[in-house]
């Protein structure tokens, strides 16, 4: 499976949100949503949260703690109402600066969630030249 493709939503009264109808299906019953370093949020289906929980629960306790602290202990584990809505945890709205709009990205294995204020601005202030290089770099 592979999300691709961006797709706008916004938050109603109540802070529930549309998950786009192209990523349901793939998403499955049940999902999760966590915070990441940047001011974003990823979801994740089931099986690949789970094996995201499994490569941070093998770091050594002493490094680990703030990252489960981090990530973990902030995620939200999901399952749409009927109509594909949830709501989003006033936690994780906050980290990503989401107080209406959004921009939901499909990246692959992963799909992320922007404010759409954000969103707008790093697709304005991207550096076309250092991505060239990397691709090249890595033969894309």
């Amino acid at each position: 499976m592979s999300f691709v493709g961006s797709y706008k939503h916004s938050l109603d009264s109540k802070k529930r949100i549309f998950i786009p109808s192209k990523f349901r299906e793939d998403l499955g019953d049940e999902f999760y949503i966590t915070r990441k370093f940047d001011t974003y949020l990823s979801i994740y289906t089931a099986d690949e949260w789970q094996a995201y929980v499994e490569k941070i629960e093998k770091l050594p306790e002493s490094e680990a703690v703030e990252i489960q602290d981090f990530l973990l202990g902030a995620a939200q584990k999901c399952a749409p109402d009927s109509s594909g809505r949830i709501i989003l945890d006033d936690q994780l709205a906050r980290h990503a600066g989401i107080k209406k709009n959004v921009v939901f990205v499909g990246v692959g294995k992963q799909i992320r969630i922007w404010a759409e204020e954000v969103w707008s601005e790093r697709e304005q202030t991207r550096d076309f030249t250092k991505m060239r290089e990397i691709m090249k770099q890595y033969g894309l």
